[in-house]
């Protein structure tokens, strides 16, 4: 090594003051813990006093459980090389069937905690070297993994009888270690990332209870999962991560052979190829017979193409970025895991090889990376002391990062910044000062960056060389007449040069006083130039200036947004222009400066994601969150949103999409994010309350219905969505530790999903959602049951209320309960009427709305409530559908204004002329919508700008409303009765 790591095993520095302290006050607590013969059977270890100090998890795990730990220490667990790479009988010994769930997390937690003391003892006193830390981490988590599987599967059996083979073999659940797992290198505070399978779908034999495969399997990876996860007053065992598994959280908990293999031939993304490279079959053949190699080779043409896979640098490339989005928006710049030079890197630089060749190469199918590394350097396709090189840093950066976990068993991945830890980390990696750890672990990161990017390619398109014209510009202390003499050849009207010069002066000004640091000054030296050329072209300088210099100003102090801006100079002027023509777009950047990672990545800006792309993405940026960070999620989910709509917006502002493909966009943008906090309070309202029976979250037994614009596809910008809830007739309770009817469950669920929307975060509120078209409106349940909605629907409902449901869909939740919402809203729609009543009660609601909410006057137009205005629009579709789908059984009966008149037309309901009409002035009006709100303008237009074809919509309304106009003008109450205002 380049560099001394590990602390001398047979001469330990002395502890500082702070550490002596730490030591002194868990000797104490120890020896009042355990009586005068055990305590002094433990002093007898003469590095005892330093991993005191080293170690909270150490000596924290002594004190709670000394029994067990001593018995290993007197077994030789400290001092020998090889105890603690095998574990698996102690496993077995404490994890056994026949008690019960609390007894069992009980043993698998001090069996985890114990069995790991001597590992970060042996790692913290320089006795272990790397490969026996990884090897003993990663064989104690399989073994515990296998043994709990076996039990829990085994008091399953007794219910549900048991699953097998069509030989009358049990059939194998065959568990895939991915990551670090995977690949044998697993670090001390590790998530465990498993993907589980099994061979074919059957049933169950022997059982009380006759289910599935998929099901029994389903229930023992739950169980298993929860064994492993939940904190309880002895910690955790381990954090068990299952959503790299298909469809993640969305996805069933376990998949047989065939839907594993349809997915990853049909749905499979880049980064599950990077996965699928680590990913290790847990047990050996006696575990899963014949089947392992079985699903090994299915998955292999996925990982591994038969060709040289060149694509694999640029797919790498683009998850580089999008970690280094992560970075930034996290702000882990510290981070030497997923930072620029850090863990990632290493493993990256390896896997590429193994993606491009390993299909023709197979011994670069390997899942150990230092292993893939020394095969690279044979296959001479990197250099041998890159390779070697490469080696040396890996270890260093996970030496580090296994001492840091050590301390107090936890997931961290950069430095400390208390004197306490930062001392213990110096230490640990046997440095005379923290301040020489840091500068050594910068070369080391420095290192691997460089040749990260040798390998990747990933060369920027800045160009640093700045002129010293336009260096003055931002640096100098010309006057402002000076300046505005420089700027004036630049600039199409240079009587504007004075107002851009004091501009460009203030936000000068305003930033000096801010402490961004030299690399944030630097950076601005670079960047400020250029945008003042490429701004002082602008036919208005001096207010275009004002609006970057207000992002500037937001983003001054995240210096990795200022270097964004500098090393890539499209984005830069792309941001410009955006700022310019888009103020709906250029507000949400200002707002969140997150978003100028996007315009990184110009071609997507030139049309949103496909329909089925937005649940992947959206999950694909979920998977780098822990799931139990609900703050985290919640954030995630928000900024997917804007990120989404911005791109949207640029693709509307550039025309490159129709009016109605936007709100397509926007729609199904909305029902990816409700779908996704569906199952993410599905998750937790069954991990509070137990889990109805029969239900998942992919069939979770009530539907989420889509009223308005989200029902009818024609969201906007600023939208809310209005949502009904319903459920499947369930009397039944929950099954779970604490169960409630079943009933009260989906109450809480939904209560659930409205507070991961609506709560206000950082980053806002995803959607505020309006749930006042439920039966019995504000006062009503939440989410009704299938039959009460039927009557409801059927005997109560006000004509208001089916004209609400002509708008209406299922977006999301089970398949059962949404075809049985289908079927009674087609009922309730084809209902016989009366027609002059239904006429009478549209017409009603119609003024009712223009009386409350109609701003139009003698100088203003309302583009939705005024005379001829999109809801006039609405309320004639709704009305006709109304009014003729129960004397026309071939109705079709959508649930979009467009496609209802069609059907008009199709129909002769309506002239082909009216209908071309009406939809000519829908669409027109929308599209004026859609600009005053990028523009971010009210929806209240000039009376000149009044769109014209909403003439053309007042006379086809009075055409078909003519009595009830003429009452109207004749001055006759119209009575509304009791009808609810939306």
């Amino acid at each position: 090594m380049p560099y001394s790591i590990v602390p001398n095993k047979d001469n330990l520095p002395d502890l500082p003051e702070v550490l002596q302290k730490e030591a002194s006050i868990y000797t104490d607590r120890l020896k009042k813990r355990l009586d005068a013969e055990d305590f002094a059977k433990l002093c007898e270890q003469k590095d005892l006093n330093y991993v005191l100090g080293m170690s909270d998890f150490i000596a924290k795990t002594l004190i709670q459980f000394p029994k067990p730990c001593l018995e290993l220490i007197a077994k030789g667990a400290i001092e020998s090389d090889s105890f603690s790479l095998n574990r698996e009988e102690a496993v077995k010994a404490a994890i056994v069937s026949g008690v019960s769930d609390i007894e069992l997390k009980k043993r698998l937690r001090i069996l985890r905690r114990s069995s790991m003391v001597p590992i970060a003892w042996r790692d913290l006193t320089g006795r272990a070297d790397i490969e026996e830390i990884f090897t003993s981490l990663s064989n104690l988590a399989e073994a515990i993994v296998l043994q709990t599987v076996r039990v829990v599967r085994a008091s399953l059996s007794n219910v549900f009888g048991n699953a097998f083979d069509k030989d009358g073999k049990e059939m194998p659940l065959l568990i895939f270690g991915m990551g670090k797992l995977g690949g044998g290198e697993l670090n001390f505070s590790s998530d465990l990332d498993l993907i589980f399978s099994y061979p074919y779908d059957g049933q169950t034999v022997g059982g009380s209870r006759v289910i599935s495969h998929q099901e029994f399997f389903a229930k023992i990876v739950q169980r298993v999962s929860n064994l492993l996860s939940d904190t309880t007053v002895d910690g955790f065992c381990y954090r068990v991560d299952l959503r790299l598994r298909p469809f993640g959280d969305a996805g069933p908990l376990v998949h047989s052979f065939d839907a594993l293999s349809v997915y990853y031939e049909t749905q499979g993304r880049t980064w599950e190829r990077y996965a699928l490279v680590k990913a290790k079959l847990l047990g050996t053949k006696d575990d899963w017979g014949d089947y392992g190699g079985e699903l090994i080779e299915m998955l292999r043409p996925f990982v591994y193409r038969r060709y040289l896979d060149f694509g694999a640098i640029e797919s790498l490339r683009k998850l580089k970025h999008m970690i280094e989005a992560e970075v930034r928006r996290r702000n882990l710049n510290g981070n030497f895991k997923l930072g620029s030079g850090g863990i990632r890197e290493v493993e990256f630089i390896a896997q590429v090889f193994e993606l491009m060749r390993g299909g023709r190469i197979p011994e670069l199918s390997e899942r150990s990376l230092r292993v893939t590394l020394r095969k690279l350097d044979k296959l001479q396709l990197l250099p041998s002391d890159v390779c070697k090189r490469l080696d040396e840093n890996y270890i260093y950066l996970r030496r580090l990062e296994n001492s840091i976990q050590e301390f107090a068993d936890q997931q961290i991945q950069s430095l400390p910044q208390n004197l306490r830890d930062e001392e213990r980390c110096r230490i640990a990696m046997n440095k005379a000062s923290f301040a020489e750890l840091k500068a050594e672990l910068q070369a080391v990161m420095d290192e691997v960056h460089e040749e990260f990017c040798k390998v990747i390619r990933d060369e920027p398109d800045a160009d640093h060389s700045v002129d010293r014209d336009s260096a003055e510009l931002w640096e100098s202390t010309l006057s402002l007449d000076e300046m505005a003499e420089v700027l004036e050849p630049l600039m199409k009207d240079p009587k504007k040069a004075l107002d851009y010069a004091k501009s460009v002066d203030e936000l000068r000004r305003l930033l000096v006083r801010l402490p961004m640091g030299p690399v944030g000054r630097k950076t601005l030296v670079y960047l400020m130039p250029f945008l003042i050329k490429e701004i002082a072209a602008d036919d208005d300088p001096p207010a275009l200036f004002k609006k970057v210099g207000l992002l500037i100003e937001k983003v001054a102090l995240r210096t990795t947004y200022l270097q964004l801006l500098s090393e890539n100079h499209q984005a830069c002027l792309r941001l410009i222009s955006l700022l310019k023509d888009n103020a709906f777009a250029g507000s949400l950047i200002s707002a969140h400066p997150i978003l100028l990672d996007e315009l990184i990545a110009p071609h997507y800006l030139n049309a949103p994601p496909k329909p089925d792309e937005y649940m992947a993405m959206l999950r694909e940026k979920l998977l780098r969150i822990d799931p139990d960070d609900l703050e985290d999620q919640m954030e995630e989910l928000r900024l997917f949103k804007k990120i989404m709509v911005l791109r949207i917006a640029m693709s509307d502002r550039a025309e490159s999409l129709p009016l109605m493909k936007i709100s397509d966009s926007l729609t199904w943008l909305a029902e990816a994010l409700i779908r996704e906090i569906s199952i993410l309070a599905w998750n937790q309202t069954v991990k509070r309350f137990g889990t109805p029976p029969g239900r998942s979250a992919a069939d979770p037994g009530f539907a989420i219905i889509g009223y308005g614009k989200l029902g009818g596809i024609e969201l906007g910008y600023k939208s809310d969505l209005d949502m009904v809830f319903i459920r499947d007739i369930d009397d039944s309770m929950t099954e779970g530790d604490h169960s409630v009817p079943c009933s009260m469950f989906y109450q809480r669920l939904v209560q659930r999903l409205l507070h991961l929307s609506t709560t206000r975060m950082s980053g806002g509120v995803l959607y505020d959602l309006d749930m006042r078209l439920r039966p019995d409106g504000d006062s009503g349940m939440l989410v009704t049951d299938t039959a009460a909605f039927e009557a409801y629907q059927e005997k109560r409902a006000w004509t208001w209320e089916h004209q609400a449901l002509v708008r209406a869909r299922p977006i999301a939740g089970s398949h059962k309960v949404m075809d049985r919402f289908e079927d009674i809203r087609s009922k309730v729609l084809r209902m016989p009427r009366d027609d002059e009543k239904l006429k009478q009660d549209v017409f009603a609601m119609r003024c009712k709305m223009r009386d409350h909410l109609d701003r139009s006057g003698k100088t203003l137009f309302d583009l939705k409530q005024g005379r001829g205005g999109m809801v006039d629009i609405e309320f004639i579709a709704q009305y006709l559908l109304l009014r003729e789908a129960p004397k026309h059984p071939d109705m079709v009966l959508w649930s979009d204004n467009v496609r209802i008149l069609d059907e008009c037309s199709r129909l002769n309901i309506l002239s082909k002329a009216d209908v071309t009409t009406l939809k000519d002035a829908y669409i027109a009006i929308r599209g004026y919508y859609h600009r005053v709100s990028l523009a971010d303008l009210p929806r209240i237009v000039a009376i000149e700008d009044k769109p014209k074809e909403c003439a053309d919509v007042e006379r086809i309304w009075r055409k078909l409303f003519a009595k009830e106009e003429e009452d109207l003008s004749a001055g006759i109450k119209i009575d509304i009765k009791h009808q609810i205002l939306k």
